[in-house]
């Protein structure tokens, strides 16, 4: 394909090279997976209202602002009246 011509015997020592790389990282996220601590039910609850109220905060603020930007320039855009 493409006119380039792969010597005989490399293309599959391309492909072992990769699937061994493949199967280390696999085997390398499960033990860390199994290393992890999980957070507990209290603490997933806990951060999940921390997450909720901020975002809910910034909501609000981006919105007074959006609204205090529109009115601005309503007023300078409608000549000050």
């Amino acid at each position: 394909m493409l006119g380039v011509r792969v010597p005989p015997g490399l293309q599959d020592s391309c492909d072992d090279i990769v699937f061994k790389k493949i199967e280390k990282y696999l085997k390398e996220t499960a033990a860390e997976l199994r290393r992890m601590t999980w957070p507990t039910k209290d603490e997933l609850v806990g951060s999940t209202i921390v997450t909720v109220v901020v975002s809910l905060i910034v909501a609000i603020f981006i919105g007074i602002v959006d609204w205090m930007l529109v009115r601005a320039i309503t007023f300078v855009f409608s000549g000050g009246a």
